[in-house]
C-alpha cells in the first residue's frame, strides 16, 4: 500500500479467483461428460437386454399358447370321435384326453427392467419406450399373470371334481406296476374310452373347452401386446444403434 501497488494486488487475487473458478467449471464439465458417457453405455447396454429377456419371454407365451391349441385340437377330435365322424385308436385316445387336461401358468422375467428401475428410469432417453416398457412390466404382464393364475385357480379344482366322476363311472383306474428290474413299483392309469359317450365326459370336455377359451383370449392378447413393445424397442436400436 505505501508503494501504491494495492491495484496490482487486487487484480492478481481477482486473476486467481476467476482461474478457480474456471478450473472448478472445467472439472465438473468433464465430471457430468463422463457421467452422461456412462449413462449412454448404460442405457444401450439396458435397451439390448430388455429386448433380449422380452424376446425371450414372447417365446415363451407362444409355446403357452401352442399347448392352448394341442388342448383345443385334443378336444375336437374327441367331439369327433363321439358324434362317430372319425375313428381315433385307443392310442390317439390315450393322447387326446391327456391334452385335454393341459393347463398353462404364465411365468417372465422381470430382472432387467428391475435393474433400470433401481438405477433410474430417466436414465432411458426415449419417453414414449420409458412409458411403455414401465407400463408393460408393472400393469400389462402382472394383470395377465393374474388372469391366467386365477383361471388356473378356478378351473382345477372343477376338472379335479369332474375326474373323481369319471373315476366313479370307471373310465380309469390307477394300479401298480414293477419296474423293468422288479425292485420296485410305478403308478399305471388305463382307461376304458367306451366312456367318453357319457354325459359325465362330455361335462369333462365342455368345462376344458370354456377353460380354453379363457386362456387362450388372455395368451392371444399377451403375445401382440409383447410383440408391440418388441417392436418399439427394436424401432429404438435401429433409429440409435445401427452398428
Amino acid at each position: 500500500m505505501e508503494t501504491g501497488k494495492t491495484g496490482k494486488y487486487f487484480q492478481y487475487a481477482i486473476g486467481e479467483i476467476v482461474l478457480v473458478v474456471i478450473g472448478i467449471l472445467i472439472a465438473l464439465q468433464i465430471n457430468n461428460w463422463n457421467l452422461s458417457k456412462q449413462d449412454a453405455i448404460f442405457e444401450r447396454k439396458i435397451i439390448f437386454e430388455l429386448k433380449k429377456t422380452i424376446e425371450s419371454d414372447l417365446d415363451g407365451f407362444k409355446e403357452s399358447e401352442k399347448r392352448i391349441i394341442r388342448k383345443d385340437q385334443a378336444i375336437d377330435s374327441i367331439l369327433m370321435h363321439r358324434n362317430k365322424l372319425i375313428n381315433l385308436s385307443e392310442k390317439e385316445l390315450r393322447k387326446h384326453h391327456i391334452r385335454v387336461g393341459l393347463g398353462i401358468l404364465l411365468s417372465y422375467d422381470k430382472a432387467v427392467f428391475e435393474t433400470l428401475k433401481n438405477s433410474g428410469l430417466q436414465k432411458i432417453n426415449s419417453d414414449t419406450l420409458k412409458k411403455v416398457i414401465t407400463r408393460f412390466y408393472e400393469v400389462n404382464l402382472p394383470r395377465y399373470h393374474e388372469f391366467v393364475d386365477d383361471n388356473y385357480n378356478y378351473y382345477k379344482p372343477l376338472s379335479l371334481e369332474l375326474l373323481k366322476k369319471l373315476k366313479q363311472i370307471r373310465f380309469y383306474e390307477d394300479f401298480f406296476q414293477t419296474s423293468k428290474n422288479s425292485k420296485g413299483y410305478y403308478i399305471r392309469r388305463k382307461y376304458d374310452f367306451s366312456k367318453i359317450h357319457s354325459e359325465e365326459y362330455k361335462n369333462y370336455l365342455l368345462l376344458h373347452a370354456n377353460y380354453k377359451l379363457d386362456d387362450w383370449y388372455r395368451v392371444k392378447s399377451l403375445i401382440k401386446k409383447t410383440e408391440g413393445v418388441l417392436d418399439l424397442i427394436n424401432k429404438e436400436i435401429e433409429q440409435r444403434y445401427k452398428d
